[in-house]
């Protein structure tokens, strides 16, 4: 079953003189492109301790199965993707279980034992372009990551950062990709769509400032951290939705330290 013909087109970045750019069947996320180049809906990440069981979840609620990949050589993560048309995704992102060593994220994701959003991705086609427009508006693009690696799906580059100030959930991730695999299953035509997006924050005036600097037409509510993602699906409407997770100041450094401490500690 699919979602139905009304189901929410996002528009992400204004631009009036263009129109928006194709959606899967017309009811998935919608892009314009603005003076930062293409501004797209790229995915949302649900955190869980255990990615083949958060998959499973997600299928049980949604009525059709994410598609599961090997974990990459050295990544600390491990991840499972459901397409929602558009070129937009939900990924489930858990812990790469043969990682060794100590990652921040991968010690978060232990908390989770349903999957909750954690994180939010923006593509853009001019990622230095959206960086200079940004930090204008007091919110600068925050540890900036490049990647260039070989999967057994084809070669996988792309540059990518945090809207900053700090970490936050609401706050958007913005990535560049220059190659990207194409995963069996992902281009296959969405079974589930989105229906609605929705973020609070008490940050919301800044946020709202950022996002209108760089065009893109999502309003942030004022009240508490929160991320709220509802899905058509094959057994109706689904809701992902959750506090997220806040890192800023020093608050985040002595966060980081006791968590890598009780890692290190017995028992």
């Amino acid at each position: 079953m699919h979602g139905p013909p009304n189901a929410l087109v996002l528009v992400l970045v204004r631009s009036p003189e263009l129109t928006p750019g194709p959606v899967a069947k017309g009811r998935s996320l919608g892009h314009l492109i603005a003076s930062t180049g293409p501004i797209v809906f790229d995915h949302v990440v649900l955190g869980t301790r255990d990615t083949a069981d958060g998959a499973a979840q997600v299928a049980e609620l949604c009525g059709t199965e994410p598609i599961m990949t090997e974990p990459e050589p050295g990544q600390w993560y491990h991840s499972a993707a459901l397409p929602l048309g558009g070129g937009a995704m939900l990924e489930i992102l858990g812990p790469n279980t043969d990682h060794q060593g100590f990652r921040f994220f991968k010690s978060i994701l232990a908390r989770y034992d349903r999957p909750e959003p954690v994180f939010w991705h923006l593509g853009t086609a001019d990622f230095d372009a959206f960086c200079a427009v940004a930090k204008a508006a007091g919110a600068p693009v925050e540890r900036i990551e490049h990647l260039n690696s070989n999967t057994p799906h084809g070669r996988r580059t792309y540059t990518r950062g945090i809207l900053g100030p700090g970490f936050r959930t609401v706050r958007p991730c913005v990535i560049e990709w220059t190659a990207r695999p194409k995963r069996p299953g992902l281009e296959a035509d969405p079974v589930c769509s989105i229906k609605a997006f929705k973020l609070t924050s008490p940050k919301a005036a800044e946020i709202n400032k950022a996002f209108q600097a760089l065009g893109v037409d999502l309003t942030v509510e004022n009240g508490t951290d929160r991320l709220s993602l509802v899905l058509w699906t094959p057994r109706g409407e689904v809701t992902f939705a959750g506090p997220g997770l806040v890192f800023e100041g020093a608050a985040a450094l002595f966060q980081i330290a006791a968590m890598r401490l009780r890692q290190l500690l017995p028992g």
